[in-house]
């Protein structure tokens, strides 16, 4: 596997499992926040269920897996709630976010 295809695969299965997790955690709010149907939280437990599964498919352990998922996290939770709450994010949560951003791409694609 060359060097792109490494990075856009497992930066990929990075953004999958931030959408799996927030979009199950959503689902979840929408059911006890919002007094939505039972319906919510059955389907978005059964997502956050997938998202335990999808981390296990990155090449490394599990402790960088998900201390680098933790930055992608971040990033992926403000641009969630810029496209789907319509807030946007203030000029503090851009900084933080690409600080946590940055710290993801280190730990995860530093050479060792």
């Amino acid at each position: 596997m060359n060097n792109f295809t490494f990075v856009f695969s497992t930066f990929l299965l990075f953004v999958v499992a931030a959408i799996a997790e927030i979009g199950g955690g959503y689902l979840v709010w929408l059911w006890l926040r919002e007094k939505r149907k039972i319906a919510f939280g059955l389907i978005g437990g059964f997502i956050l269920f997938l998202y335990g599964i999808i981390p296990t498919f990155q090449p490394s352990n599990f402790g960088r897996v998900y201390a680098a998922y933790g930055g992608i996290f971040v990033v992926m939770a403000i641009i969630w709630g810029f496209l789907i709450d319509k807030k946007r994010p203030d000029r503090y949560e851009i900084i933080g976010g690409s600080i946590v951003f940055l710290g993801a791409l280190i730990i995860f694609y530093s050479p060792r």
